[in-house]
């Protein structure tokens, strides 16, 4: 099944299934440049949220890192088969956990504990690494939302813990376990909202396709606050962009 028309009856990886493909990406058949499990999730999540869901052929090579040379060493086609259906179906559940289930998605983030501190620790720094590897990935598509009005407002956190090019005084805000746990927890919130910006896209170049959006975002009132969660009205925030469109 093609990673375009996910199905309740494509359901979620299960706990074994999530074990074998971590420890696949972990194994000496990748590369060091491989995404591990929640960089892997960061970055269909991206694909997933964004303004459209790209061919396998296409995120498949970026997956296993940013070169050719990067590629796994599978030991036969089975394992192949087998890893390919593990990743394809991950990101077939994120699609289709992201049309039905939104307010409620959770992120495949690190827990980490520091020596003299009982407190586990939140840490989605790989996780919106892989988002914004995502976002790198289709930029072009995505300049629509990353020139929208108040755009940093919702990138924020997905920008402070992923990208590799914040300033140094960026980068005081992201020094302790409990600065990175705090922008973690705030990552589903924007990520419903970027969902919720390229619905219409999404909606439309399904409907060119032939498919049937599941449960994508109606039109929104001028006077609603705005889906970018910058507490404007939407009509004096993101719907001023497409208004001068």
């Amino acid at each position: 099944m093609s990673a375009q028309e996910p199905t309740p009856a494509q359901p979620a990886l299960s706990e074994q299934e999530m074990e074998a493909l971590d420890d696949f990406l972990m194994s000496d058949a990748t590369s060091s440049e491989v995404m591990m499990l929640d960089q892997l999730d960061g970055f269909f999540t991206a694909l997933a949220s964004g303004p459209s869901l790209p061919e396998p052929e296409a995120w498949m090579p970026r997956v296993w890192g940013p070169s050719a040379s990067d590629a796994p060493k599978f030991t036969n086609d089975a394992q192949r088969e087998s890893i390919t259906d593990l990743l394809t179906r991950h990101l077939n559940a994120i699609v289709w956990s992201m049309n039905q289930e939104l307010e409620s998605f959770e992120p495949i983030f690190d827990l980490n504990v520091y020596e003299g501190d009982e407190h586990e620790y939140l840490d989605g720094e790989n996780w919106a690494h892989g988002y914004m590897t995502g976002i790198a990935m289709q930029r072009d598509n995505w300049k629509k939302l990353l020139e929208a009005r108040h755009a940093t407002e919702v990138l924020r956190p997905l920008y402070l813990l992923g990208s590799p090019d914040i300033t140094g005084e960026e980068e005081a805000l992201i020094e302790t376990p409990a600065q990175r746990e705090a922008l973690s927890k705030t990552i589903p919130a924007s990520v419903a909202a970027i969902y919720k910006y390229w619905a219409p896209q999404r909606r439309a170049a399904e409907n060119a396709d032939g498919r049937t959006a599941v449960n994508e975002t109606p039109n929104i009132s001028r006077n609603a606050p705005c889906i970018c969660g910058s507490g404007r009205k939407y009509k004096k925030c993101c719907g001023a962009d497409k208004a001068a469109e």
